[in-house]
């Protein structure tokens, strides 16, 4: 069995000169000039992911037969094999996912110590180095149920790693270090060191109290499904496979005492990864479990980074995780504050505001990064800049990072004009307004690509239906047929431009949508309707917080493209193209911040780094 499909992460704390924080009790902050010390981290990984199965069980649903077809086909698929695919995550991909995973949980903000088979990596916000050390290496198998992998992570950080600890504090204790003069101390402590086979840089980073991380990932769940392609999918081919899974990491945070020199349980975190898909574009189906290995693996680092960025999120919730700073060079609706690509913020990150009254932290409103301020180099006087988005700041009022992924779910109800002219030809009224329906997801593409360029540039998924239209008409054929449903699913892209720091935008922007349309008459007679369409819109959101938001929206739709079948009561079928005329929509909705990124995961660039950003 492979050893240690393991993560252990001391998280340690290291003063550091600077003017941003990261704190382990953040009820005793006071928002003045006293918050200007920098507390920067260390975490040392050692290992590599736990996975409770090192496989993947999908069940293959195929949706692209129907009746006596689809028996056939179950038959033969169930003959053949082809009704469940079990994939394997092999060691190669836990090396890169736990790098991945790593990345988004344990951004630059963090000094690393990667502890590998004879040797370490330290990564600072400066540079990487490679440095040979004997620290003990972990020796915990993989497909550990939860409980023993508790336990025997437990064992690994009281046996290996808390007794090194131990003794290079007591370093610090010593009465011939405390008389030496600063300049010698480094060299006492490089020596003693030694005696225990580290390096200076690892002991430095050894030698402070911290957390250890432990990160644990349930059985990863999904499933593949055949589908026959519509609305724009069919562009691209008529047939489709989409594989969908989830993970939901567990992790386990551990705290050291330096007093006793042993872990003691801190906190569980849990993570998801919500549902994300990837697709496949097929000329017909295919019943193989190795066409579909790229699909797999490609899902899989999805979801492990989707999974990744919640994490990160929800780790923020804890002030012992999260940036603290104070507001400065307050003017009007901007400020500055001390922090910038050092400590991995993005452009649009949200940061709460806060002042003190009665030794009581009180929320004032909330801002976001504008101007990330590039602030890598030693001594760096570098600030980031804010605008504020709601409510009010002053100066030095206390500044906490808001945990936030940059991606909102929510609703919307309104009303969808589609009053048709013309059915295959022939003349036709009728159509009317849909009371329609929406599930929405908006993601803020500054956030996500971390981009001054597409700052509040908004990305919107949505997905809906409707009743309620009118009978359709056309004399020609004699036929009145009712509305049956109204679908639809597009994108749109917009941008909120802020009217001053009342927490109000307005939102001009443009969707693009698929609307499918099904009529039913009196006699047995069908009619459909696919339309793509464009929708000039603008609208207002108004944020009662970084996590809420109501909405509302009109727009002129557009169609720019459509096809359309009439089916008759004796099977006669017409088809063709569907004529509109124009008219105005609108929308009422709110939006909420779960933290949950599913699929948008593929569009988060990776965390600010001083490697890469000049």
């Amino acid at each position: 069995m492979r050893k240690a499909l393991f993560v252990a992460t001391l998280v340690l704390s290291v003063t550091l000169g600077g003017q941003a924080i990261a704190v382990e009790n953040g009820g005793i902050l006071n928002a003045d000039t006293t918050q200007k010390k920098y507390e920067r981290k260390t975490a040392v990984s050692v290992g590599e992911l736990e996975l409770e199965k090192t496989t993947v069980t999908l069940p293959v649903i195929d949706n692209t037969k129907k009746r006596e077809a689809k028996l056939i086909t179950d038959l033969f698929r169930a003959i053949s094999g082809n009704t469940v695919y079990v994939y394997p995550v092999t060691s190669n991909q836990i090396d890169s996912l736990t790098e991945l995973f790593y990345k988004y949980v344990i951004t630059q903000r963090f000094d690393k110590l990667i502890i590998l088979p004879n040797k370490v990596i330290l990564l600072t916000k400066t540079g990487e180095a490679t440095i040979n050390t004997n620290l003990p290496e972990p020796d915990i198998k993989q497909e550990a149920d939860f409980n023993s992998y508790k336990r025997s992570v437990e064992n690994y950080l009281n046996t290996k790693i808390a007794p090194v600890m131990k003794k290079l504090m007591e370093v610090t204790l010593d009465r011939r270090y405390l008389e030496l003069p600063e300049r010698e101390k480094a060299t006492f402590i490089t020596q003693k060191a030694k005696e225990l086979g580290l390096t200076a840089e690892i002991a430095e980073k050894l030698m402070n109290s911290g957390f250890a991380f432990a990160t644990y990932i349930p059985t990863i769940k999904g499933y593949l499904s055949l589908n026959i392609s519509s609305g724009l999918e069919k562009v691209t081919a008529p047939y489709n496979a989409k594989l969908t899974l989830q993970a939901q990491p567990v992790i386990l945070i551990y705290k050291f005492d330096g007093d006793k020199g042993k872990f003691y349980f801190y906190k569980k975190i849990k993570a998801d990864s919500g549902v994300t898909t990837e697709s496949k574009p097929l000329k017909f189906p295919v019943y193989n479990q190795a066409f579909y290995a790229n699909l797999f693996n490609r899902t899989l680092t999805t979801t492990i980074k989707a999974a990744a960025i919640n994490a990160g999120m929800e780790l923020k919730k804890d002030d012992n995780f999260a940036i603290f700073t104070p507001a400065e060079e307050v003017e009007g609706g901007t400020f500055k504050a001390p922090i910038g690509v050092a400590e991995a913020i993005r452009v649009d990150a949200p940061f709460d505001v806060y002042e003190f009254k009665d030794g009581k932290r009180v929320y004032k409103g909330f801002g976001k990064a504008k101007e990330v301020a590039y602030n890598c180099e030693a001594e760096s006087t570098n600030k980031t800049s804010f605008k504020l988005i709601k409510g009010s700041v002053e100066e030095y009022d206390l500044l906490r990072e808001h945990p936030w992924s940059g991606v909102l779910f929510g609703i919307q109800v309104g009303s969808t004009p589609f009053t048709v002219t013309e059915i295959a030809g022939y003349t036709a009224s009728g159509g009317g307004d849909w009371s329609t329906f929406r599930i929405t997801v908006d993601a803020d593409l500054g956030y996500i690509r971390n981009s001054r360029l597409l700052s509040e540039w908004w990305l919107r998924l949505f997905a809906g239906g409707g009743s309620g239209g009118d009978d359709v008409n056309i004399p020609a054929l004699g036929a009145t047929i009712s509305p049956d449903s109204y679908v639809e699913g597009g994108l749109g892209i917009y941008k909120r431009i802020y009217l001053g720091t009342t927490g109000l935008a307005v939102t001009p922007g443009m969707d693009f949508s698929y609307r499918y349309l099904q009529f039913t008459g009196t006699a047995g007679d069908e009619l459909t309707i696919g339309s793509v369409t464009v929708t000039p819109r603008v609208g207002v959101v108004y944020n009662l917080s970084a996590n809420f938001e109501i909405n509302g929206e009109i727009g002129y739709p557009v169609s720019v493209s459509s096809d359309t079948t009439y089916t008759d009561a004796f099977g006669i079928r017409y088809t063709g193209t569907a004529q509109t005329e124009g008219g105005v929509n609108f929308f009422i909705g709110a939006s909420y911040h779960f933290g949950i990124v599913g699929s948008l995961s593929k569009l988060y660039s990776e965390p600010p780094s001083c490697r890469r950003t000049k």
